[in-house]
């Protein structure tokens, strides 16, 4: 084995075990708590410690928090978590679970982290709705069911105690209530280790989207006869189940309505073991009976067709399926054990391999019933499993990786001349070592951090310039930033007049660095510029991260490399918005969320901005770092005012929002950010615009007003 696989071989197998540490490792910074008659006392609690709410809760069967008055209801008590099939001897239906809470003095504010619940859920505190997934309701028409994570700030209240309320509804599901956890902690705690967990998951499936496309290239471009179909659909249906599972990472990117998500969830379940199975077969079909397997395809066939009928129907259909899981994992062990005692050729380290991944399975099954609430462990152990399987490849690539070795040193010259004009990264996504290989059509898809840079009042500027005055400055102001966006692993896709669209195809974290250090140059050139006695010029930069494509557009005798995706046009809409909030690098949410803690920047939410073709805004986020010094700090002296205003005015709480973005703009009189929010405050109070609008929408609105 060369010594390039075993690099990568154990790159992964590193990548495995600390995924796997750090999901195990998750268990130890949360301390569970178990309530006694629906009261838990917090005011002793460590506050650096993330809180689990387990235990006894009150339970209002067909009641709304809305409907529980301070007068005796009959109740019940449960655990938590728990369905509420067993208590009800039903599955359909709405409940609040109830539970009283003592909170801790805390100049931070508090949240609630309510996990995934079946199928629809709204977390209440003292009476009032702060958030939730989907859309709980006692009338069945009226809900709409979503399984995923919320996390909800707790207002300032005068007094410390909280009475907690989960409202869940279910109407689409065999089991219906309190699947997970409800936690409860510091604000900025809460949304770490939630942006940590979104974070482990992404990296898991990437990994996995990797392993998958590795197989079905092998598999189309038959360059092996090792049985790779079964491995394929296997770590196909691994990788489905990660992103539809848990934190559902593939709603970031398709917000598919709750039945598919469902669907998907119980097709790649359905289907992991059997082709597990086939794939086995295919490598020891002397051991395993090609009979047995049959029957198990035929189980997993006959349950997918099930998935044609409404979803409470299947569910209920599915629940004897871990039986045939079972069954599966125990003659697929069987047989393997077998190929081991006759010694077949790497059955020794398959053994091993499946050992580890059927615990994982098991444990993924019990937790998927609510017998164990011990998290997804599967995919990492899936990870290392695959890696044993691709040992069993090197050997048949050596001489293919041989070959494309020499292939590249004949072409090294030549690409050598063209990466002046075509940056050689471009090249490589779409998988070409020069440019002379490159066809019309051509293209990838890519998930990348997409950066747009763009001089504020250009035209007004170059105006007061000759045409190589013009070309000059240009040029000045590009080779100061050009190098900053290569040094953070980026590169300059296109100049666009006075633009710069910049690419980041490993992570987020360098496009960001890039755009913070970009606007210190630019500082430092203003600084030059004032003393050769020429204007001050500002950079507006966006930066968004998401899927696009790369390829070649144009005819055969003319064509040029171009970028398209709905990715790049949301980087330039935001970008422009830096004009709108004056601020000097804006973020969107995707690109937040991937962003690491240990980068050391602040941040600050603006605003919700409509995008076209999405059902949904998208949230934009600000970087304070890319201000001046002295103005970071002072917007850091208000940061905690500023997330307790915003919370006030998502909530509809006008006049609390308007009283405290005034403290902060009266401190600070040239932050746009909180004048705009001020004006959409008044305005509110007014009546004079939709508080559901987002900002820019709203302020277009109240413009026009004006």
């Amino acid at each position: 084995m060369s010594s390039g696989i075993k690099v990568i071989l154990l790159g992964f197998a590193f990548i495995a075990f600390l995924l796997l540490a750090n999901e195990l490792g998750d268990r130890t910074k949360t301390q569970t708590l178990q309530a006694k008659q629906a009261y838990l006392d917090l005011r002793e609690a460590d506050l650096k410690k993330v809180f689990q709410l387990d235990g006894e809760w009150d339970f209002y069967w067909k009641k709304t928090p809305e409907e529980i008055s301070s007068e005796v209801l009959p109740k019940k008590t449960i655990e938590m978590p728990s369905h509420w099939n067993s208590l009800t001897g039903e599955g359909f239906g709405y409940a609040t679970y109830r539970l009283k809470l003592r909170l801790p003095a805390s100049s931070e504010p508090f949240a609630i982290e309510a996990l995934e619940q079946d199928t629809s859920f709204a977390v209440y505190a003292n009476g009032k709705k702060l958030g939730g997934s989907g859309n709980p309701s006692s009338n069945q028409n009226s809900t709409i069911p979503e399984v995923r994570t919320a996390v909800v700030i707790l207002p300032a209240l005068a007094e410390q105690t909280v009475t907690l309320d989960l409202f869940v509804a279910n109407y689409s599901h065999r089991k219906g209530g309190a699947w997970s956890s409800i936690r409860i902690g510091l604000f900025q705690k809460i949304q770490a280790e939630w942006t940590l967990r979104k974070l482990r998951e992404t990296v898991i499936a990437s990994v996995l989207g990797f392993i998958t496309l590795f197989f079905g290239f092998i598999l189309i471009s038959k360059k092996s006869d090792f049985p790779v179909a079964g491995i394929f659909f296997f770590a196909l249906a691994v990788l489905v189940r990660t992103v539809s599972t848990g934190e559902r990472i593939l709603a970031d990117f398709f917000p598919l309505p709750y039945w598919a998500m469902l669907r998907l969830e119980y097709i790649s379940w359905f289907w992991a073991v059997p082709a597990l199975y086939y794939y086995f077969w295919g490598i020891f079909p002397r051991d395993f009976s090609k009979k047995i397997g049959y029957y198990f395809y035929g189980f997993s066939a006959l349950l997918s067709l099930s998935l044609l009928l409404p979803s409470h129907i299947f569910t209920y259909n599915s629940s004897f399926y871990p039986f045939i899981f079972l069954a599966n994992s125990c003659f697929l062990s069987v047989y393997l054990g077998k190929s081991f005692l006759k010694k077949r050729n790497h059955s020794e380290t398959l053994l091993f391999g499946i050992v580890l991944l059927l615990i994982g399975a098991v444990n993924d099954t019990l937790h998927s019933m609510s017998i164990l609430h011990t998290g997804y462990m599967a995919p990492p152990l899936v990870i290392f499993f695959v890696l044993l399987q691709i040992v069993a490849f090197a050997k048949s690539f050596q001489d293919l990786l041989s070959k494309e070795k020499k292939l590249r040193e004949e072409y090294n010259r030549l690409g050598d001349s063209y990466s002046r004009f075509v940056p050689k990264e471009f090249l490589k996504f779409l998988g070409k070592k020069d440019i002379t290989d490159i066809q019309l059509g051509e293209q990838v898809q890519r998930k990348m951090a997409i950066l747009f840079a763009d001089i504020r009042s250009f035209t007004d500027l170059s105006e007061s310039l000759t045409p190589k005055e013009n070309f000059d400055f240009l040029n000045s102001y590009l080779k100061r930033v050009g190098p900053i966006i290569r040094k953070h692993g980026g590169f300059i896709d296109k100049f666009i007049g006075d633009a710069i669209m910049a690419l980041f195809p490993n992570e987020s974290n360098q496009a960001i660095k890039a755009s913070v250090e970009m606007q210190e140059v630019i500082r430092d050139y203003n600084e030059h510029r004032k003393k050769m006695g020429y204007q001050e010029i500002q950079v507006g930069i966006g930066v968004h991260t998401g899927f696009l494509i790369l390829g070649t557009i144009g005819e055969h005798e003319r064509m040029e490399g171009t970028v398209i995706s709905d990715a790049v046009n949301l980087a330039s809409r935001i970008e422009g918005l830096t004009k709108f909030f004056n601020s000097p690098v804006i973020l969107s949410a995707d690109t937040f969320m991937e962003a690491s803690d240990d980068l050391g920047f602040e941040y600050r939410l603006l605003d919700r901005m409509p995008v076209k073709g999405k059902a949904e805004n998208v949230f934009i986020v600000e970087v304070l770092d890319g201000y001046p010094p002295e103005r970071k700090e002072e917007l850091l002296k208000f940061k905690e005012e500023y997330i307790l205003a915003l919370d006030a005015y998502r909530r509809g709480e006008f006049e609390e929002a308007e009283a405290r973005f005034s403290i902060i703009s009266k401190a600070i009189p040239d932050d746009k950010v909180t004048e705009r929010f001020v004006e959409l405050s008044n305005a509110a109070i007014l009546k004079k615009i939709d508080s559901a609008l987002s900002i820019s929408q709203s302020l277009e609105k109240w413009d026009e007003t004006l």
